[in-house]
């Protein structure tokens, strides 16, 4: 037997339909027939003309009415079942067409057993007592005078009616008044005793003994004779307490939902196939229009072209799904959004939504990520960059250091053959000392040249600004660099200049010497010069040269620590430079706020320019002698402060009473330091000169003779770095509280760290940095 033909759609409903069911095309062939059907009247093939076993004229009316589209009720009589014994079926047929399936829909009844059942019920006068008692709901009918004639079992217990007496009695009585109901109730009775036959259905609660209420819903339905005139109302009642309450919970929820969804900060979107149905206000706020402007139009055509086909994956998906995407509002302005498709319940109902995040400032924040990490790894390779540069540049100054130390234990194997000679002619002598004073000349300028990097990297340069004139600048600098250009062959042309400008005079005349060092170590031949030109309210100093010219790529590059042009050429050439001069000079021109500038052609030479602010003119014109290296003598604002070392471009002039006595007024001396070599050094040359000395390789020992020599101390010096922990500012306050008075404190360090240099600059002592030049520690003795 066949339980169920094939239909256009798996889920037509008629499948869920109970007892003998039956679904025709317009031919009359079978589309689908119920397993009730069947076992009644026999089985049914698909597609069979359901019409052939119908008796005539039974089977054309049938045709006919199936060729039209209205629905009908046919009695019929078919032979069944078919195979067996032929018995004929009496048969009502009620039929419906579907439009929507393109069938009709038919409910078979037994018409023979229709007729037997009525007879019986006529016959038994109890049956409809029996039937109303059984069936699970409450019913009741009134007549036309609203007086109740019949009431089922469940209809007197709901409303505590006494069997004996109920009969008679008036609705009102029975149901209530019109302010226990939820309407009128007098105008919904009405209704049912008029003609309208539409039932009237309303809502009304009853106090139960425990206090709580019980929901039922009434329905009055007028009833008919068969000559179609009102006999009376039937009632139903039915208990929806649960319902009721299942209804208020949901209306809660939907209420709490809803202000969930109008406070969400994030836009909530529902659709069909990406037609907007309901927005939140976030939604609205971020689509740029309000609420009724976006219902019914496409959410797609708010999103960039360029994103809508992943946005329209994410609105037609089935499962959950996130895509990113720019919204374009009606002023055509662009804003970036993550689309995240969901499938919600609302109402009882599964529907496509999209939850609409605003990504602007998770976007701002990769960027910035971005950036980060961009400005890192270009920090990394500077520091690459940098770590490689240092290590050419160690092997050059390994090679610079070497030079002159290994010259200076040239002359001292040189001297100790003297020594022992019975006859040395003191010119030989004295020629050797200047020459060992040139090797420690170089040694000085190679660690002059890292100690100004490293002041600048601690900040330990103070600017002075004052008004300068450029004519004795010009003029000092044309002095200096004369005889050098000469020894090369190259000509030199500072032009003269009438102007003031306004800046620090030391920083300034080192960045030019620097600039001028460079054009006469890079140029071969042809000419150098040093000039100005007016550039608004400021002034540009320009240092040309006819050398070996930058490469364009080179431009940056030369102002990096330990960087070198050519430093092939460099090493072969007596005057050659570290790579640190162009990075000094950078430094300062930002320590005084002077822009820097460079032009260069390879192969013809270089402009190196820097801006500094006009000042107006002065009639007293300061000194411009150096007195100070300029990274050394803002150091601090001790009035000792200021002890002289030359510059890398100074020649190597030494004062002739460095290596003589001193003039009268010798000085008490305390030297600490835990270098037994620069101790014992110390202490002879400062015997040499005539001054009194202490030596101490501790902080204790330095107490100890302080204490013994506390009237007669009257100059303190010491190592920054003594031996274990110690540093020279322990050292310095145990020996000051031995002393009676204070007295002048001169800090002497090997150490050319930004850090040690910042530590030691902010003692408010005077810093010396070792190798100590003869002349500042002359100025210190002297002050």
């Amino acid at each position: 037997m066949i339980t169920a033909l094939p239909s256009r759609s798996p889920e037509a409903p008629w499948t869920l339909l109970p007892g003998p069911v039956l679904v025709l095309a317009a031919d009359g062939t079978v589309r689908h027939a119920s397993a009730a059907l069947q076992a009644w009247l026999g089985p049914l093939a698909p597609q069979e003309d359901w019409a052939q076993d119908l008796q005539e004229p039974h089977r054309r009316l049938l045709r006919e009415r199936l060729r039209a589209t209205a629905p009908f009720e046919q009695d019929l009589s078919r032979a069944t079942p078919r195979g067996g014994p032929r018995q004929t079926a009496r048969l009502r047929l009620s039929a419906r067409w579907l439009p929507e399936h393109g069938a009709w829909l038919c409910i078979l009844s037994d018409l023979a057993s229709h007729l037997d059942r009525c007879v019986e019920a006529r016959e038994e006068s109890g049956f409809l007592r029996a039937f109303g008692d059984a069936v699970p709901v409450m019913i009741a009918f009134y007549d036309r005078d609203q007086l109740l004639r019949y009431a089922n079992r469940r209809y007197v217990r709901q409303y505590r009616l006494d069997p004996q007496r109920m009969i008679g009695r008036h609705i009102s009585e029975v149901i209530g008044t019109a302010n226990t109901l939820n309407a009128p109730f007098q105008d919904r009775v009405l209704l049912t005793s008029g003609e309208p036959e539409t039932p009237v259905s309303f809502t009304r609660y009853l106090e139960r003994s425990d206090g709580s209420r019980q929901w039922v819903n009434i329905t009055l339905a007028a009833i008919r004779n068969e000559q179609h005139h009102p006999i009376g109302s039937g009632s139903l009642t039915r208990d929806i307490t649960q319902q009721h309450e299942a209804e208020g919970a949901l209306r809660e929820s939907e209420e709490r939902l809803q202000k969930f969804l109008n406070a969400n900060a994030e836009g909530l979107v529902f659709h069909e196939r990406g037609t907007i149905t309901d927005v939140n206000p976030s939604a609205c706020t971020l689509l740029g229009a309000d609420r009724r402007e976006l219902l019914g139009t496409s959410l797609l055509d708010r999103v960039h072209p360029v994103d809508r086909f992943g946005t329209a994956a994410v609105l037609l998906g089935t499962e959950d799904s996130t895509t990113e995407a720019s919204l374009i509002n009606p002023r055509g302005e662009s804003r970036p959004v993550e689309f995240i498709g969901r499938s919600v319940w609302r109402q009882s109902q599964r529907l496509r939504a999209v939850v609409i995040r605003d990504i602007r400032d998770r976007r701002q924040a990769q960027a910035r990520i971005h950036t980060l990490i961009e400005d890192l790894r270009s920090q990394k390779d500077r520091a690459e960059a940098a770590d490689r540069a240092k290590s050419v540049f160690l092997a050059a100054a390994s090679h610079d250091l070497r030079q002159p130390i290994h010259a200076l234990g040239l002359f001292l194997t040189a001297l100790r053959a003297m020594a022992q000679s019975t006859c040395v002619p003191s010119t030989e002598l004295a020629q050797i000392c200047r020459r060992m004073q040139s090797s420690l000349d170089g040694l000085g300028q190679l660690l002059n040249m890292l100690l100004d990097v490293s002041r600048l990297d601690a900040n330990a340069v103070q600017v002075e600004l004052a008004a300068l004139p450029l004519a004795q600048l010009f003029a000092e600098l044309d002095q200096e660099f004369a005889d050098l250009a000469h020894e090369k062959g190259l000509r030199l042309h500072v032009a003269s200049s009438s102007a003031w400008v306004r800046t620090d005079a030391t920083v300034l005349r080192r960045i030019l010497s620097n600039l001028m060092a460079n054009a006469i170590r890079y140029s071969p031949r042809g000419r150098i010069l040093l000039g100005a030109r007016s550039r608004g309210d400021r002034l540009e100093i320009q240092v040309w040269d006819q050398g070996i010219g930058i490469a364009p790529e080179q431009l940056e590059a030369i102002f990096e620590e330990f960087y070198q042009i050519d430093a092939a050429h460099s090493r072969r050439s007596q005057s050659h430079g570290l790579g640190l001069g162009l990075s000094i000079v950078k430094r300062s021109a930002r320590l005084i706020d002077a822009p820097l500038r460079v032009c260069s052609t390879p192969g013809r030479g270089s402009l190196f320019c820097i801006s500094v602010p006009r000042a107006p003119a002065h009639t007293n014109t300061p000194s411009l002698t150096p007195t100070h290296s300029p990274t050394h003598a803002h150091t601090h604002t001790h009035p000792h402060a200021h002890a002289h070392a030359p510059s890398p471009t100074e020649p190597a002039q030494r004062s002739e009473r460095s290596t003589a006595a001193p003039a009268p007024g010798a000085r008490r001396v305390l030297v600490i330091d835990d270098e037994e070599q620069v101790l014992m050094g110390m202490q002879q040359l400062l015997q040499v000169w005539g001054h009194q000395v202490w030596c101490a390789s501790s902080a204790d020992e330095a107490v100890v003779l302080a204490i013994a020599h506390a009237h007669e101390i009257d100059l303190l010096l010491s190592d920054y770095r003594l031996g274990g922990n110690m540093t020279a500012v322990q050292a310095i306050a145990a020996v000051h509280a031995c002393l009676p008075a204070p007295v002048p404190t001169y800090i002497l360090t090997g150490d050319t760290s930004p850090q040690r240099i910042q530590e030691a600059s902010e003692l408010g002592f005077p810093l010396l940095h070792k190798p100590v030049e003869p002349d500042a520690l002359l100025a210190a003795l002297e002050a």
